[in-house]
């Protein structure tokens, strides 16, 4: 069980960190986009730089948000909680004679 506990405060605290480093990424693209905003076509790169950089860090991040969690979910927390789950029995449909 303490085991388990552990596991599952350092899986919360890796979802921590990905969030963290998404700011920082943020950060990144902004700071980038800046240094290039001196004249007309800087403006065009930066606005370029600016859409492509955070569509990326937002796709990452609704990735991550979804595909962490699941695996929490039904990999560490059913694993420790002691869920067996029921049901039948998979038989795929076949012809009968």
């Amino acid at each position: 069980m303490v085991t388990g506990v552990l596991g599952d405060l350092l899986s919360y605290i890796r979802l921590f960190a990905l969030g963290i480093s998404s700011a920082i990424l943020g950060f990144v693209f902004n700071s980038l986009a800046l240094s290039v905003s001196g004249s007309v076509i800087g403006v065009f790169f930066m606005v370029i730089i600016l859409v492509i950089g955070h569509s990326i860090n937002i796709f990452m991040a609704s990735l991550g948000s979804f595909v962490h969690p699941m695996r929490l979910t039904f990999v560490e927390f059913y694993k420790n909680a002691g869920f067996e789950g029921g049901g039948r029995k998979y038989t795929p449909f076949r012809k009968l004679i």
